[in-house]
């Protein structure tokens, strides 16, 4: 074999080498790069699920605060020739409803994310999310159906004058309504915060 011949082979292998070898880079690379996607992806997930988490909680508290300002009502339409006692009563439920749209935001967001963290986190993890999420929703529905059912009977006793039958019950949704202290329900959002605080903190290190 020639000088030539041999010095072109060894060219071919060389090139070759250097094509593998370019090759080999570039997967390594787009595999880093892939993974510190997925990382960041998850990192932002995590991290938004537990802002908006934080503030459910924070929601939760100030909707269930005992105190009601009279601008909260401010903007309500007044029906004609209406009582003050039926006023008294629309203006509470107006306010209390009112302070429910932000905890139907957050919610709404929070959903949205648990979406994302069913493809980007570890079974684990969402399936505590899970969790807490359907914790946060069943305290909604709870005060929301609170709010809407105690109003109800207190205009109807504001209009017709007529006690209702079953004060104890209404007492109890009271307590669901207004809170300044520790009770079941904050114990139950604190909880789903917890839990959810708990299945994330890995990812956001």
């Amino acid at each position: 074999m020639e000088v030539v011949d041999t010095v072109s082979i060894i060219k071919d292998v060389v090139l070759g080498i250097s094509a593998l070898a370019v090759a080999l880079l570039a997967w390594l690379g787009l595999k880093t790069w892939r993974r510190e996607l997925t990382g960041k992806a998850r990192f932002e997930t995590a991290r938004n699920m537990m802002r908006l988490g934080f503030e459910l909680k924070d929601y939760f508290e100030a909707s269930r605060n005992p105190f009601t300002r009279s601008n909260e009502w401010a903007d309500r339409t007044k029906q004609e020739d209406e009582q003050e006692n039926v006023s008294q009563v629309l203006n509470e439920w107006y306010a209390r409803a009112n302070r429910l749209r932000p905890v139907v935001d957050a919610l709404n967001k929070i959903i949205e994310v648990e979406w994302e963290a069913e493809i980007l986190l570890n079974e684990s993890s969402v399936q505590s999310i899970k969790e807490a999420v359907q914790s946060y929703r069943d305290s909604y529905a709870e005060l929301a159906s609170a709010i809407s059912t105690y109003f109800d009977i207190r205009l109807d006793v504001a209009r017709t004058g007529l006690p209702y039958k079953d004060e104890e019950w209404l007492r109890g949704l009271q307590k669901t309504i207004y809170s300044g202290t520790k009770d079941d329900f904050s114990k139950k959002v604190e909880e789903a915060t917890d839990k959810l605080s708990s299945a994330l903190k890995q990812y956001v290190k």
